[in-house]
């Protein structure tokens, strides 16, 4: 009964993964190219690997909450768009996935009426919310250590996705008030930062990558879950109601 519920979600996936890479090279892409320029006058600038979600709109969702391209070209051998391209593909089935399983788990229908609001949720959860307190990352700019980075990332999309779910799918105020205190405490706790925030990035190349990133995520999540509601309403839904 599931199989093709999963390969609904993993359709829709990989189509919003390909739609990805163009909407990053149009804006996103441009912006790390220029970044690097000021990285190469300075020496290099070290950057740790990260995992491949991170190719997503340059914010990494599942691991570093944010990186960029160049960290991912030594570990594949297809060039940066090549790269970009099966990273985003990966991560574009596994979003998915973790939205086709929430979707299972609390007992709700995506649809192509309701999709987009799935979608929305995703990249509050995911994108949004994190970058309240961890910006987009450009080549030569200062970061905290990796794995606090991601620590700190994998935590707030717990909270948020819990405080998204107290919010819009309970009625009570008490788990009103609770959802907020979820989504607010990460924040008041405080995300990593470095040491020297010393950087050679003009801080308006680093404020438009960060809009152009959110926006290219945002392109994203409505596209996976319309994409979502599509291809689980066509294919799957049948299946699930029997």
């Amino acid at each position: 009964m599931l199989v093709k519920y999963l390969l609904a979600t993993i359709v829709a996936g990989l189509f919003a993964g390909i739609l990805l890479t163009p909407a990053m090279y149009v804006r996103s892409v441009p912006l790390i190219l220029h970044a690097e320029e000021y990285e190469n006058a300075a020496g290099g600038h070290e950057h740790e690997q990260a995992a491949a979600p991170a190719a997503v709109g340059e914010t990494a969702p599942a691991v570093a909450p944010h990186t960029h391209e160049k960290e991912a070209s030594p570990a594949l051998p297809f060039g940066r768009l090549g790269n970009t391209l099966l990273i985003n593909l990966v991560a574009g089935a596994g979003f998915a996935l973790i939205t086709g399983a929430a979707a299972l788990f609390l007992g709700r229908k995506i649809t192509v009426q309701n999709g987009i609001y799935w979608g929305l949720a995703g990249f509050f959860i995911f994108n949004l919310a994190p970058s309240f307190s961890l910006a987009p990352e450009l080549p030569a700019m200062p970061a905290a250590d990796l794995a606090t980075r991601q620590a700190w990332w994998l935590i707030t999309v717990l909270l948020t996705a819990g405080g998204v779910y107290f919010i819009v799918l309970r009625e009570e105020i008490w788990a009103r008030v609770l959802g907020l205190v979820l989504i607010v405490a990460p924040h008041i706790y405080g995300a990593p930062e470095a040491d020297d925030l010393t950087s050679a990035v003009p801080p308006t190349l680093a404020s438009e990558f960060a809009v152009s990133t959110l926006a290219t995520n945002l392109f994203f999540w409505v596209v996976l879950g319309t994409a979502l509601g599509f291809a689980i309403q066509s294919y799957a839904a049948s299946e699930l109601e029997a």
